[in-house]
């Protein structure tokens, strides 16, 4: 029998994150001390059951100690490019080693209404392991947001070479409270033209 922890888990990897760290599903899920065989054995139960699937990547090492690079909303000074752009691509600077991950299955995906499919690519992996790091964020610091995440495998795509912004933060009623993207190596072009997007749809945003 599924516990609504194993739910909340496999829901998190289909609707507002696509991988996640053994490192990470502890610090979301198992806040009192506990050996990593314990986790193992119920995330095991999970891959058995066909929920979630696990593989080892080669990543740059997650960092714990995040803050956005960037905030914005309507009526502030638009970010400087050119340092977030700076600031994002210094981050990168140690070697890749290998990462147990794991990731939804396409039958969880399915049964909650995702297009998240398996592993992302290898030039995402980085990317998408510091988006889970600010999902675990708001799930332990920003408590009162972290349900109103809502992941973009979990939406309709924007349409053909339109940007789907990673994440999105909702308010009570459901509209777009702010949006999140992790900026990965962006450059100075990509960070104005994801501000310049936001600013048209008046849309605040992190940029991480």
């Amino acid at each position: 029998m599924w516990t609504s922890r194993d739910l909340d888990i496999v829901e998190t990897l289909t609707r507002r994150v696509r991988l996640l760290t053994e490192p990470q599903i502890q610090s979301i899920w198992w806040e009192t001390p506990c050996s990593r065989a314990v986790i193992r054995r119920r995330l095991w139960r999970l891959r058995t059951g066909g929920l979630l699937e696990r593989t080892t990547i080669n990543a740059q090492p997650v960092r714990t100690e995040i803050e956005p690079l960037a905030e914005w909303s309507p009526g502030l000074k638009s970010p400087d490019s050119q340092a977030v752009s700076e600031s994002a691509r210094s981050r990168w600077n140690r070697p890749a080693v290998p990462t147990r991950v794991y990731s939804a299955s396409r039958l969880a995906a399915s049964l909650y209404g995702s297009s998240a499919t398996n592993f992302s690519r290898p030039e995402q992996f980085d990317h998408d392991l510091l988006l889970a790091q600010v999902y675990v964020e708001y799930r332990t610091r920003r408590t009162d947001l972290a349900d109103r995440w809502l992941g973009e495998d979990a939406l309709p795509k924007a349409g053909f070479r339109i940007k789907d912004p990673d994440a999105f933060v909702r308010d009570e009623d459901g509209h777009v409270a702010r949006v999140i993207e992790s900026v990965g190596r962006y450059s100075p072009r990509q960070i104005e033209s994801f501000h310049n997007h936001c600013c048209r749809y008046s849309l605040p945003y992190e940029l991480w």
